[in-house]
C-alpha cells in the first residue's frame, strides 16, 4: 500500500529516544520550523519509499523550475520554427540556443541544490544510516 500524504491520520506510534536524540529532534524542529511529528513522517516516507520527501518550500521551488523548463521548451520551439523557415537568422538563433543551454544548466544546478538540501537534513550526531 503506497504511503500518501493526504490520508487521514488515525494511528499513533510512540518511540523512545535518548536525551541526545530528543535534543537533536527538538533542535532540528526549531531550526527548520517543522513539527516533530512532520519530521518523523518525513523520515519514515523517505526510508520506506527511498525517495526524497520534499517540504512545502522545496515543492514550490521544484514547480518553479518546471515552469522555467516549460518556458525554455517554448523558446526552443520558436527557434526551431525560425530555422525551418530558413530566413537567415542563424547567428542570432545560435546565440539564443547558447543562452537557453546556459539557462538549462542553471535549472539543473538549482534542482540538484534542492534535492541535496532535502537529503542533507539529518540529525547531526547520527547522519543517514
Amino acid at each position: 500500500m503506497p504511503i500518501l500524504r493526504r490520508q487521514k491520520r488515525s494511528e499513533t506510534f510512540r518511540v523512545r529516544l535518548t536525551d541526545a536524540e530528543h535534543g537533536a529532534l527538538l533542535s532540528l524542529s526549531r531550526r527548520t520550523g517543522i513539527a516533530r511529528s512532520r519530521l518523523a513522517r518525513k523520515a519514515l516516507r523517505e526510508l520506506v519509499t527511498g525517495n526524497v520527501d520534499l517540504l512545502q518550500h522545496e515543492q514550490q521551488a521544484v514547480l518553479e523550475l518546471a515552469r522555467q523548463m516549460r518556458l525554455i521548451g517554448n523558446n526552443l520551439n520558436q527557434i526551431a520554427r525560425q530555422l525551418n523557415r530558413g530566413d537567415g537568422a542563424s547567428a542570432t538563433l545560435a546565440e539564443s540556443v547558447e543562452l537557453l543551454r546556459e539557462r538549462l544548466i542553471e535549472c539543473e544546478y538549482a534542482w540538484r541544490r534542492q534535492v541535496a538540501a532535502a537529503r542533507a537534513r539529518t540529525v547531526p550526531e547520527y547522519g543517514r544510516g
